[in-house]
């Protein structure tokens, strides 16, 4: 799930560092133990612990890690499928600054949309 606008490049050995910051709040570290954790890259890969270290930075108005809950979310990723959610999720991105800005609006277009007006929920 690598956005490909990652803001840190930290070898597999830091790993310990970008959890102490992000165990103190900080929404990048946050954000980027989501990614390790998501691709299994310098830890074991596990969708459960990508998940709640992207919500924890999409909180925080993280855009990319709100961005990244919108795709597992469209596509069942650790997460039951919920199109609803992912464009909820998707909307939240692109109304927030950042790289996931213009990468949610683009997705969030491709969301069913009817599985919004079965819901009832309104953006």
């Amino acid at each position: 799930m690598s956005s490909g606008a990652s803001q840190t490049n930290r070898p597999a050995d830091d790993a310990g560092d970008l959890r102490a910051r992000a165990d103190r709040g900080e929404a990048d570290a946050q954000y980027e133990l989501g990614v390790m954790y998501s691709d299994g890259r310098g830890v074991a890969q596990d969708e459960d612990q990508a998940t709640a270290w992207y919500r924890k930075a999409a909180a925080q108005g993280h855009s990319d890690a709100q961005f990244c809950l919108g795709v597992k979310y469209q596509n069942g990723l650790g997460l039951p499928k919920d199109d609803v959610q992912a464009v909820l999720w998707y909307c939240r991105a692109a109304g927030s600054d950042g790289a996931g800005r213009e990468r949610a609006t683009s997705r969030a277009s491709t969301a069913p949309a009817a599985s919004l007006s079965r819901s009832g929920q309104a953006l």
